[in-house]
């Protein structure tokens, strides 16, 4: 009878040991459960928007940021619209930090592409001076649209000093300036310019004085290289390829080493001397 009793206390124990351990496991995340929780952590990255709407800048950032949320990362989205309130943030920026920009900024944010920050190279283009077919035989001074971010200076040494240059906040803000009659002339990039001409209300040309643009993408606290494929990817998913090729720009595709170099040249075009 004693040893009844005796084998059946050990069985309870043995149970009860047994369910305790099972309570304990199921409760307990497993190594690999650890590790792949914290794998599919996605990654945080801050992309600055230096551009507004209606402008090439604010259109490419945007879809920077649906490939980015596509990609698997945590987009933390600035919103700056102003592109030197936008360079003053990416100074400051202690984080992976990403942000679309162009050789014809450098001089005037003093911010130049350098091995530290530069990217990539997403397309290159003429700038183009356009005219209406008002002012066609308007003799005297002529008003000229330009974007805030090119440089007076510059714009005044390459066109003369028979102009008044009229600052816009962006590529669309001047295309409806003179759609709507309010200057002779702008310097645009070479979608709007197409737009402009497609219109009938004056004439575009691809000017051989101005330098060529080089659009970008810069970072900084980021592995360049790593997010350089990334960015390379997004570049070519159908909805960027589209805006390209629409806008008839050309991608000067090549290695990393070769794209700084080329829009490190370039960008020497927008010194004013």
């Amino acid at each position: 009878m004693k040893i009844k009793q005796t084998q059946g206390l050990i069985a309870s124990i043995i149970c009860a040991i047994f369910m305790l351990g099972l309570l304990v496991t199921s409760s307990t995340p497993s190594w690999w459960e650890l590790g792949s929780s914290q794998a599919e952590t996605p990654e945080s990255i801050t992309l600055i928007n230096s551009g507004k709407a209606g402008g090439s800048f604010n259109a490419r950032t945007q879809m920077y940021k649906e490939g980015l949320t596509a990609a698997g990362y945590n987009v933390q989205y600035e919103n700056i619209g102003k592109i030197s309130q936008a360079v003053k943030m990416f100074k400051a920026s202690s984080g992976p930090t990403i942000m679309v920009y162009a050789n014809n900024q450098v001089y005037k944010q003093d911010l130049f592409h350098t091995e530290n920050n530069f990217i990539i190279a997403e397309y290159q283009q003429p700038l183009y001076v356009c005219r209406t077919n008002a002012s066609k035989d308007k003799t005297g001074n002529l008003t000229v649209a330009h974007g805030k971010g090119y440089d007076p200076k510059l714009l005044t040494t390459l066109l003369g000093d028979n102009v008044t240059l009229v600052p816009y906040k962006n590529s669309g803000a001047m295309l409806k300036g003179i759609l709507g009659g309010d200057v002779d002339m702008m310097v645009n990039n070479q979608g709007k310019s197409f737009k402009y001409i497609k219109s009938g209300h004056g004439t575009c040309e691809a000017s051989d004085v101005l330098p060529i643009m080089v659009a970008t993408v810069i970072g900084t606290n980021i592995d360049v290289q790593k997010i350089r494929d990334i960015i390379f990817n997004i570049t070519m998913d159908v909805q960027f390829i589209e805006y390209h090729t629409s806008r008839k720009l050309v991608r000067p595709t090549s290695t990393w080493e070769q794209e700084l170099a080329f829009t490190q040249e370039l960008e020497k075009g927008y010194e004013v001397k």
